[in-house]
């Protein structure tokens, strides 16, 4: 039984170690200084807590089998955010009678809002995304749970081929009522707003962003390219936002999208990996985001040195899960060309 649940605890464990690793090291990259050990302990204790808070009480206990229940989960973030900020303002008198230094320092209450609504909705939108992936693997255990030697003919093969695509773009797209979290997010901005008007502006990108990913699809599973789009152009100049202006990002799109229409959330998938693995302080070989349209196919590609503070595998999950789905809509040609300094990827879909 013990070793059951140290084998439980050690991806999250994992998980926590390369996460911290990455922050610290980034933010060290972008501003040549670190805190404290008892600054780090402090807050990464603070959000690894509200991180599992989120997700195992706060949408447990208002989405569940028995239940959704929109209200009760927007008052429970609200008191979320009360609440950590309660927890926070107690951390920093602790840090105050240890003489525990801390950085960046405390310098007003304004800020000290600021920075600290921003992080949490930061690590709520992490712990989000963690409750979704817990509910796609319950959803993945039914259905294997339903497989047996019966449902091995082609027919059968073809509805269970649909119950797994379902539960893929579960994770990827909420089918909870988006007015909840937007309207949650609409209460950010206007607390905000009169203290920082870039706070703001932030806010409302991440809105844009959410209410997108939480808009239901027409029957065809489909968007039209135009959002999709919007989409990435939301999530560059958010991205932007939180570093300052200062990542390097060549952005260019050329065609017309009028009329193309694709399943959404493929090409973030994409961008986002440029993130996570990009050297983007480099301002002489800057990371490339390309989008053209020559009448009904669309080509997409980008290209990125790779950070060498920080390692990781190239062929996530996320690859696996787009490619999954563009199998079942299209015909395509996906070209990944990855080695030690470089990541280049080049997608041509028929739309």
């Amino acid at each position: 039984m013990k070793n059951i649940r140290l084998n439980n605890l050690k991806p999250h464990i994992i998980f926590w170690a390369i996460f911290i690793t990455y922050e610290v090291v980034f933010i060290y990259a972008l501003v040549g200084h670190l805190s404290s050990l008892g600054d780090y302990v402090g807050h990464y204790s603070l959000n690894i807590g509200l991180f599992y808070f989120n997700a195992h009480f706060v949408f447990e206990c208002a989405i569940n089998e028995k239940r959704k229940n929109y209200f009760l989960l927007v008052l429970l973030i609200v008191l979320e955010i009360i609440i950590y900020i309660i927890l926070k303002s107690g951390l920093y008198y602790i840090y105050d009678i240890l003489k525990t230094s801390i950085y960046p320092p405390y310098t007003t209450p304004k800020s000290f809002i600021q920075q600290s609504i921003w992080r949490e909705v930061y690590f709520i939108l992490l712990s989000t995304g963690y409750w979704f992936a817990l509910t796609t693997i319950k959803n993945r255990k039914k259905i294997s749970d339903l497989e047996n030697i019966q449902l091995r003919n082609e027919l059968q093969n073809q509805v269970l081929e649909k119950s797994l695509l379902t539960a893929e773009n579960a994770y990827l797209k909420s089918q909870i009522n988006p007015h909840f979290l937007l309207n949650t997010l609409n209460f950010l901005y206007n607390s905000i707003a009169k203290f920082s008007e870039k706070t703001a502006d932030s806010i409302l990108l991440l809105s844009d962003i959410m209410r997108y990913a939480l808009t239901s699809t027409d029957a065809d599973g489909k968007v039209r390219l135009d959002q999709e789009i919007d989409n990435i152009e939301s999530f560059l100049k958010l991205n932007q936002a939180r570093f300052n202006q200062r990542l390097c990002i060549d952005y260019e799109i050329d065609g017309d999208t009028y009329g193309l229409r694709i399943i959404p959330l493929v090409l973030i998938t994409f961008v986002e990996n440029v993130f996570k693995y990009a050297d983007l302080l480099n301002s002489s070989n800057p990371a490339k985001i390309s989008i053209q349209i020559v009448e009904n196919t669309l080509l997409f590609s980008t290209y990125n040195l790779k950070r060498k503070s920080v390692q990781f595998d190239s062929h996530g999950i996320g690859i696996e899960n787009v490619k999954s789905r563009l199998d079942n809509y299209y015909q395509y040609k996906l070209i990944i060309d990855d080695d030690e300094t470089e990541y280049k990827l080049m997608l041509k879909v028929n739309l």
